[in-house]
């Protein structure tokens, strides 16, 4: 039986074969901490399989990945051992990222950034 995952991640590079789309997509890991604040614990990157026909999305791309994952083993340049994570992609969906405040002005021109240290949360 192999192993099923669903993850968000970003696009970071994309390499087109006869046969489908590789994508190596970067998902960061978050935690919350004792003071109960989320932080980033760590990141996977994922080489994602897609078959031929799909459409092709850009470096960049906030992207939704359902489908199957094993490892790989691998040697690295430096001689030290690795691990690969692949997932042949059932499906890969482009995901809204979340918008600026440049693009909430030409709705609202009102809007105005606020600080980091004076969110009121």
């Amino acid at each position: 039986m192999a192993v099923r995952i669903e993850f968000e991640g970003y696009i970071n590079f994309v390499k087109e074969y006869d046969w489908g789309t590789v994508y190596l997509v970067n998902h960061r890991q978050v935690i919350k901490n004792a003071a109960g604040d989320f932080e980033t614990a760590g990141h996977d990157k994922f080489d994602v399989s897609v078959e031929k026909g799909k459409p092709i999305l850009d470096k960049g791309t906030k992207v939704l990945v359902k489908g199957t994952m094993k490892t790989k083993h691998f040697t690295r340049r430096t001689g030290e051992p690795g691990i690969g994570l692949q997932v042949r992609a059932e499906s890969v969906e482009p995901m809204e990222k979340p918008a600026s405040v440049s693009d909430m002005q030409t709705i609202w021109p009102e809007v105005k950034q606020v600080p980091e240290d004076n969110a009121p949360f």
